[in-house]
């Protein structure tokens, strides 16, 4: 079984012991005991202050929801939000950095998803840019990728659609565990801000989170299963356009649709595309929120065959491919108020807007980005 880096944090008195401490975590920051984190690391060094991250501190938040500050009912301790009132694209709001001043470091403890597109890793950034200006340490306690550490796919991500769901020129799916992007972060961005990185015994790059012995806590409300974990990467990119991903479902991620979607015949244009490890049949379901919320959807269930077969990213370039060329109706959500698509954003770039490459062209233009971004991955690599 994997030894996390929260159950390890008694062997390291020195990084703990005296401190004033803060800890950024959310619902998945449980020891393997599933043992809360703000729990563990209060009973065995004391902590100071609370930080939460998209979604809250006890991962009660839809996505995009931001909340005020307040004290946490368990602790009695204050916490800080760092999204929305808090860290933003220019380093920080005046309130989360002036909380730093009451620290001596902060604690980064949180599961991930293996994505570019997720705000815990852009969280991580900006505190660690924020660190960096005040001379305060950045502890990583590290957690696995849970898609591995091997396979990475998806362009690496222009600068000029850097965003918080993209900070950085990764690959959507980069291979990396938190720890090993606080190392790239650290290098590549923030060379003043003191890091250390508790790692993980018994992890191997290639583990999915289920050869781990762990037990799966959802990292984020729509990320329920270890299906919608390993098919995030590729239906995300629906949230770029009129279709929904199946937020506001029991399934989202796995299904996809929209009212005037004919599922069988999607699902039989994505059947014949032969993507390995998975299968699609087609669905009716209705969202109780998010897109088309109370109206009936037709569409698609991805059914997961072979976990470790699957390209998330592949998947989506060729489903999002199909529903353009079947369905008339499907657009692009418009730009926003910086002139920005929301796709390009996401994606990393405007080739799936534009729709001057096939399916087959974008992936294999992409899989070669991914590949060359492997050397930077083994440079920051722990494990």
């Amino acid at each position: 079984m994997v030894r996390l880096g929260i159950d390890r944090i008694r062997e390291f008195p020195a990084l703990f012991r005296g401190r004033r401490l803060g800890l950024v975590t959310g619902a998945s920051g449980l020891n393997s005991q599933l043992i809360g984190s703000v729990e563990a690391l209060n009973d065995a060094w004391g902590l100071t202050l609370l930080f939460s991250p998209e979604h809250g501190l006890r991962g009660e938040m839809q996505p995009g929801q931001t909340a005020e500050s307040f004290v946490d009912v368990r602790t009695g301790l204050p916490c800080v939000s760092l999204f929305g009132g808090g860290f933003n694209e220019e380093g920080g709001a005046a309130a989360a950095e002036g909380a730093l001043e009451k620290l001596d470091a902060v604690v980064f403890d949180i599961q991930d998803a293996g994505s570019r597109y997720y705000t815990y890793a852009s969280t991580l950034f900006y505190l660690m840019q924020a660190c960096a200006r005040r001379g305060k340490e950045v502890v990583v306690l590290d957690r696995p990728n849970p898609l591995g550490g091997l396979l990475l796919e998806g362009n690496t991500h222009r600068p000029e659609n850097f965003s918080f769901i993209g900070r950085t020129p990764v690959p959507i799916r980069h291979g990396m565990t938190l720890g090993e992007m606080a190392r790239f972060f650290k290098d590549r961005f923030h060379p003043e801000c003191p890091l250390q990185v508790v790692s993980m015994e018994g992890w191997k790059r290639e583990m999915y989170f289920e050869d781990t012995g762990l037990f799966f806590t959802p990292p984020s409300p729509n990320l329920p299963t270890l299906t919608s974990l390993s098919l995030y990467n590729g239906t995300c990119l629906f949230a770029g356009t009129n279709v929904s991903e199946g937020r506001g479902t029991t399934e989202p991620f796995t299904l996809v649709g929209a009212p005037w979607i004919d599922g069988g015949r999607l699902a039989r244009r994505m059947n014949d595309v032969g993507l390995p490890g998975l299968r699609f049949a087609e669905a009716w379901f209705t969202p109780q929120f998010s897109k088309y919320q109370n109206v009936p959807c037709g569409g698609v269930r991805i059914h997961v065959t072979d976990a470790r077969a699957v390209h998330g990213v592949n998947t989506g370039v060729h489903l999002l491919c199909a529903v353009r060329e079947l369905f008339p109706e499907f657009a692009f959500r418009a730009p926003g108020p910086d002139g920005r698509w929301h796709i390009d954003i996401a994606s990393g770039t405007d080739q799936l807007r534009r729709g001057e490459m096939s399916a087959e062209e974008i992936c294999r233009a992409w899989a070669r980005e991914a590949e060359a971004f492997r050397p930077t991955l083994e440079k920051y690599a722990l494990y």
